[in-house]
């Protein structure tokens, strides 16, 4: 087994959107004409929190965007039977644990934008309200149980992941993306 502690730095600010369940519900019991005002005052719930209240980086974001990275850059193993093979299922496997990333709630900004409101035929445009940070770093632990990955692509695949795919909401528009600033193997 292979354990690493990897380092993050956000090129670009980072959006948080989770809209947990109790919040979906409460949305769908807002009345239209009463959404903006809605997001102006709960912009902040849509931040994750740990127990204490503190906004995270959920881990499951960074998980996901290494996996994507796996499947898009195509970079096959140097293990693989097959021209064919990716890391994706590999990276599946690993085991992402301990982000350091934590803001309180009054170090969040406010990030609006216009959005189309849901439906095939609407040309409404509603306003929603995200929480982002501008500046943002986090550590992380990867746990790969089998080993097989060595630590140069790891990074590899890393930097592709914050180059191309990014973690939170908007990455179309190129928020949450990273580069890697440290990558150490521990014992």
């Amino acid at each position: 087994m292979k354990k690493y502690i990897i380092g993050l730095k956000g090129n670009s600010p980072l959006v948080f959107n989770t809209l947990q369940k109790e919040l979906q519900e409460e949305i769908k019991g807002v009345k239209k004409n009463e959404l903006s005002e809605w997001e102006q005052n709960n912009w902040k719930r849509k931040a994750e929190k740990d127990e204490q209240g503190n906004v995270i980086i959920p881990v499951r974001w960074i998980k996901a965007s290494f996996i994507n990275a796996c499947k898009h850059s195509r970079m096959v193993p140097h293990f693989a039977t097959s021209k064919k093979e990716t890391y994706t299922r590999y990276a599946e496997a690993l085991f992402f644990s301990d982000t350091s990333f934590k803001c309180s709630d009054n170090d969040l900004i406010i990030l609006e934008a216009y959005m189309g409101a849901q439906g095939a035929n609407s040309k409404t445009k509603v306003l929603k309200c995200y929480p982002q940070v501008k500046k943002w770093e986090t550590t992380f632990k990867v746990s790969d149980g089998i080993g097989r990955m060595t630590k140069e692509e790891m990074k590899e695949l890393f930097e592709f992941s914050g180059i191309m795919e990014g973690i939170g909401d908007f990455r179309k528009v190129n928020c949450g993306r990273f580069e890697v600033i440290s990558i150490k193997e521990i014992k």
